[in-house]
């Protein structure tokens, strides 16, 4: 029923099939418009879309439902929406009622908290509940499915990152399976992997500001063998959105959000070399920012019409070094040095250090096959911003520790 609902929505409305997912790195604003505004409208526009809210995720799922409801249809105007009552203890993923409160949505959206409540809920040990199940075939029919924080972690079919910091992650690599370790640094994932909506990428949250790039690109390393693995990866910076539309068809993903971006890594043709001196080299690393847009399928990249190459018009003389690459503490460092890398004349190459000793890690970026791109965002004028793509990253032990 729920499925011939959506399409009568759709018919006399004017709708398209969405397919579409938007997917955000944390850190929601209530201000963000451009985000809130983009699951309405995919979801049918105002005044007719019906949001499906997932608080799975949340320590306090009925207060956090009530301010996704309060937010998609009091401050943006979504027709409704409606918490959807599945957390990791409420067992009932598989009850009839629940599966046709899915049904009666033309969009979802998934909450902050932590991921592995959502996988135990909708996912248990790697089975499809009814309740996902629905949930898949209205995607499938036009539906949207957006989600914060763990609701972006918990999207893709690969393996799907639990706990890590870039140091701890090159140090002592990725572990499978099990609860959250008593460090929270570990680099861990769950074997049985996400919910599934996204395949061939995993997903990643809370980016440039935890500085996660080291660990995005050890776990795709050390499980791109294993039966859901894979070479490809992103991660969302807070208040941003990759929002991916054509999902069944051909995936392109679209950067929206003026506070970051979206950093890809991909490890297809990266080279391993053992200790004593770890030593990746070959990681393709990409960062896009508003309006940019990359098919997931092929890895093609467009940069926004208002931006333009820096070859030639970069504003700093040289690329400086960092001395704290992997740093987790809310600064930006990996972020901040690749755009300074790719607006400065002189340097193709440069190595940074991580503050951390015993192992310290250098981190390479070359340049020479990539290309950076920056513009002043059209609503900001005073505010430029720079996109890249094709950095060439190697990552080892520095002998001079």
């Amino acid at each position: 029923m729920g499925l011939l609902v959506f399409a009568f929505l759709a018919s006399i409305v004017g709708l398209t099939a969405s397919q579409s997912l938007v997917l955000v790195g944390g850190g929601l604003t209530d201000g963000n418009a451009d985000v809130w505004n983009k699951v309405i409208e995919l979801a049918g526009g105002p005044g007719v879309a019906k949001i499906g809210v997932f608080t799975t995720a949340s320590s306090d799922p009925i207060g956090a439902a009530a301010y996704y409801v309060d937010m998609f249809v009091n401050t943006y105007g979504a027709a409704s929406a409606t918490y959807i009552p599945v957390t990791e203890n409420s067992n009932n993923a598989d009850d009839q009622s629940v599966v046709e409160l899915v049904r009666q949505q033309t969009g979802f959206f998934f909450g902050g908290g932590d991921q592995l409540r959502i996988l135990t809920a909708l996912r248990p040990g790697g089975r499809d509940t009814l309740v996902l199940a629905a949930l898949k075939d209205m995607l499938q029919s036009g539906a949207v499915v957006g989600g914060t924080s763990a609701g972006t972690a918990c999207q893709s079919a690969a393996v799907m990152i639990t706990s890590g910091s870039s140091w701890n992650a090159l140090t002592y690599g990725a572990f499978s399976g099990g609860p959250k370790p008593l460090n929270p640094d570990y680099l861990t994932y769950d074997e049985n992997g996400g919910l599934g909506l996204l395949t061939g990428w995993v997903t990643d949250t809370h980016f440039s500001e935890r500085g996660r790039e080291g660990r995005l690109i050890r776990l795709l390393q050390d499980t791109r063998n294993r039966d859901i693995g894979t070479t490809r990866g992103f991660g969302v910076d807070e208040d941003m959105a990759l929002v991916i539309t054509n999902l069944y068809t051909q995936p392109v993903g679209t950067v929206i959000g003026t506070s970051g971006g979206v950093f890809f890594a991909d490890v297809t043709s990266t080279v391993v070399v053992p200790s004593p001196n770890t030593f990746y080299a070959g990681v393709s690393a990409h960062y896009l920012t508003q309006d940019d847009s990359i098919d997931l399928t092929t890895g093609d990249i467009t940069f926004a019409p208002w931006k333009s190459p820096l070859k030639g018009n970069e504003y700093y003389f040289n690329a400086e070094v960092s001395t704290d690459i992997l740093s987790a503490t809310m600064n930006r460092r990996w972020a901040n040095a690749a755009d300074q890398f790719f607006d400065n004349r002189r340097d193709d190459s440069i190595a940074h250090l991580s503050f951390e000793r015993n192992p310290q890690y250098e981190v390479i970026f070359d340049r020479l096959a990539g290309a950076g791109y920056g513009g002043h965002y059209p609503s900001n004028p005073n505010k430029f911003v720079v996109s890249y793509k094709n950095l060439q990253v190697a990552i080892h032990e520095s002998t001079n520790a």
